[in-house]
Parts: C-alpha cells; sequence; structure tokens
C-alpha cells in the first residue's frame, strides 16, 4: 500500500504552523477524515479577530466593518462562556452567557441589537433566579425576581419602559409583604 499525502491548513493560532503536511500510510477512513474536518473547522474559527466596541462587533481592529455570524467566548478553563449571533455588528436571537461549570448563567433576547423578548438568570446550580421582559430595549412585561432558595420575593409590571399594575414582594418564607398599585 502506497502512503498518501494529506496537507492541512491551521491559521492565527499562537502555536500552528502553516501548510503542515503529514504522511499517512494507511487509507483514510471516517475518524481520520472528522479529525481534519474538525482541524479545518478549529482554524476558520479562530483565523478572524473580532473586535467589539461600545457593544457593536467588528471583523477586524479597523472597525470599518460589521460583524455577521456566530461569536463565542471561552472560560480560562475551555468551558464555553459567551454563545450569539450577530447580524450587521449587533445581536440578533437568543445570547447564551454560561458560568465556567458549562451552566447557564443569563440567556437573552435581541431583535436588531436591542433587548426584546424574555431575559432569564440563573445561579450557579442551575436555579431560575429572575425573569424579566423586554420590547424595543424597554421594560414591558412582568418580572419576576426569585432568591437561591427559589422563592419567589418580587413581581413587577412594566409597560413600555414605566412602572404598571400591580407589585408584589415576598419575604425569604414566600409570604406576601408588599402590594403596590401602579
Amino acid at each position: 500500500m502506497q502512503p498518501f499525502l494529506v496537507s492541512y491548513l491551521l491559521v492565527s493560532t499562537p502555536t500552528a504552523k502553516v501548510g503542515v503536511s503529514k504522511k499517512i500510510s494507511q487509507p483514510m477512513n471516517l475518524k481520520n477524515l472528522f479529525i481534519l474536518a474538525l482541524l479545518f473547522i478549529n482554524s476558520i474559527a479562530f483565523s478572524q479577530k473580532i473586535v467589539v466596541n461600545d457593544g457593536i462587533y467588528y471583523t477586524d481592529e479597523s472597525q470599518t466593518t460589521l460583524y455577521t455570524g456566530e461569536y463565542r467566548e471561552y472560560h480560562e478553563n475551555g468551558a464555553l462562556h459567551l454563545e450569539v449571533k450577530i447580524k450587521n455588528g449587533k445581536p440578533e436571537g437568543t445570547y447564551n452567557v454560561y458560568y465556567p461549570n458549562g451552566k447557564a448563567h443569563e440567556v437573552r433576547a435581541y431583535r436588531e441589537g436591542l433587548f426584546h423578548g424574555i431575559w432569564r438568570t440563573y445561579n450557579e446550580s442551575g436555579l431560575l433566579t429572575a425573569e424579566a421582559e423586554y420590547q424595543k430595549n424597554q421594560k414591558h412585561g412582568r418580572w419576576r425576581i426569585w432568591d437561591d432558595n427559589g422563592v419567589l420575593r418580587y413581581e413587577m409590571n412594566y409597560n413600555a419602559g414605566k412602572k404598571c399594575g400591580k407589585w408584589y414582594m415576598w419575604d425569604d418564607k414566600g409570604k406576601l409583604i408588599s402590594e403596590k398599585t401602579y
């Protein structure tokens, strides 16, 4: 069996070698093909330096071209920290933030770079601690806050950024201690 040459390119990583070639003396199987595909995808993912300035995502340091595509950041331990889709330099859709242990920290919703939809916050053990609604970057709808034991402590309502309806407050045992109407 004749060895064959596989070449691939790694770009823009501190330890990458450009134009790496490797002789393989056995036929390419799916496992080898999968590994090469991962190397290629990895090289593309790390080849572009996205610049974020004042909440706007650009394709490079010149900040002349708005970025469109997926964006990810990682914790020092290698775990995913942030993942979001960017459209014309602004977050679009679901924006996920994770703790170093991999659990969700925040799940936000954006439309055209503005808060729009449900925003949920979790503690490190995975318990929901806050849920808020936005519409076109303004508080809109019901907001609720729980303590780290899962006890609902506050419920508030907004309409186009203004307080409205009934607001409630409970103690750490879940007993209603305050009610106010706006």
